[in-house]
């Protein structure tokens, strides 16, 4: 037992002159030294910012006195990784080795009164710069970055107050900026982009609280927009097209959650819209025409899987139906009509490979199937837009009563 204590007491006397004789040493490091040339100036000073017995900060002097470069060994490793040069005693660049390893991966540049005015950054680690920004009141403004290190700018970063403000890049990297972001309260509120490379904008695109919400499109090269497409919760809830380039949209879509549900088209490219289609689970389910002109629906055909099922027809413009058509196999073979145009079937016909075959004169009944009354080109417009007033709402052009009689305004950027 008492063997036991008289040891350990012994390891703590050991291991107290280990400490104590290292506490000695550092206690006779210097914290600093100091070196002079021959006619007595400083020209260098070492010191040991952190007291571990190791000089870690150099300071290199002129022959006039004046502090030329410092080196800094910030992570004391007893190499420096931080350089410092001055002119005239004022700071004017920096270089820096961020990863530690003797590499200068930063250079900062500083303006006559010592304020950071420009950076560039090599971040492969191939001893070249490929980030280059730029200051202004000790805050980036400009930030020029080569992404794919072939030595061209290809991403321009404007800021302001330290946000961005507006990107430019080279999406394709031919050299020539294709692709136009702006922001506002570091939020994206519009992108511009060059997609055929012909020096102007064929798309662009209108963002709310950083979701896209509208995009136009040129198709065509002729500096207009050709198709319009609006989103909500960014799914495409609508679009807008002038398919024939006339100046005009002659084709809108309707959509719910990104899938089709609606279209009106002028078929016939006269200025007025006269089809309305409906799909269901992306398969057309209804079709509505205007064969008259007058800008209300007449005719109404029912499709499953792809065939044409019955038809309607309004054939006084009325808006109710008065002529009923069913259809096998796609042929038709049954007809019924309301003669008196008072909503009830008075006539039946049937036929055989589209040939008539029989007629049956009726008693006024009922039809089969409840009719639905024709609606107006104008309420259909009206049905679409108002459907998806919430897409798009930032600078959406909502179509007049008078561009619905004659649909599509140009739209001229």
């Amino acid at each position: 037992m008492r063997r036991t204590a008289l040891k350990g007491r012994i390891i703590l006397l050991v291991l107290f002159a280990a400490f104590f004789r290292q506490g000695l040493a550092y206690s006779q490091q210097p914290a600093a030294r100091f070196f002079y040339d021959e006619h007595g100036n400083i020209s260098r000073q070492e010191r040991d910012t952190n007291s571990d017995g190791r000089m870690d900060r150099w300071i290199f002097y002129s022959r006039e006195g004046k502090i030329e470069r410092v080196e800094q060994d910030d992570n004391f490793d007893g190499k420096p990784d931080n350089w410092l040069f001055y002119q005239d005693g004022k700071l004017n660049r920096q270089e820096v080795s961020s990863k530690r390893d003797g590499r200068i991966d930063g250079w900062y540049f500083f303006d006559a009164r010592g304020e950071i005015e420009r950076k560039e950054q090599d971040s492969n680690g191939d001893g070249k710069a490929d980030v280059w920004l730029a200051y202004r009141n000790r805050q980036a403004v400009r930030s020029d970055e080569d992404r794919n290190f072939d030595g061209r700018v290809d991403r321009i970063v404007h800021l302001e107050e330290g946000r961005i403000n507006r990107v430019e890049e080279d999406s394709d990297r031919d050299g020539k900026m294709d692709s136009f972001s702006y922001f506002h309260n570091g939020q994206l509120v519009k992108k511009e982009m060059d997609r055929k490379q012909a020096g102007r904008i064929d798309l662009e695109s209108t963002y709310q609280e950083g979701r896209l919400v509208r995009q136009e499109e040129d198709l065509n090269g002729d500096g207009k927009a050709d198709r319009i497409l609006y989103f909500e919760g960014e799914e495409l809830a609508r679009r807008e097209e002038d398919t024939r380039g006339q100046g005009r949209t002659d084709l809108i879509e309707s959509f719910f959650k990104g899938t089709l549900t609606r279209r009106l088209h002028d078929a016939d490219g006269d200025g007025k819209f006269d089809t309305l289609y409906l799909f269901q689970d992306n398969k057309l389910v209804r079709e509505e025409r205007d064969t008259q002109g007058d800008a209300a629906f007449d005719l109404r055909l029912f499709y499953e899987n792809g065939r044409l099922l019955r038809q309607e027809a309004d054939t006084n413009g009325d808006r109710r139906v008065d002529v009923w058509v069913a259809y096998k196999d796609g042929r038709r073979w049954q007809q019924e009509e309301d003669s008196n145009f008072n909503g009830k079937i008075d006539a039946r016909y049937f036929f055989k490979e589209e040939q008539l075959i029989g007629q049956e004169q009726l008693p006024e009944v009922e039809p089969g199937v409840p009719p639905l009354y024709f609606s107006s080109v104008e309420e259909e417009l009206r049905k679409m837009t108002d459907a998806n007033a919430r897409a798009g709402q930032g600078g959406e052009k909502q179509i007049t009563a008078q561009s619905r009689a004659q649909p599509g305004t140009d739209r001229n950027r």
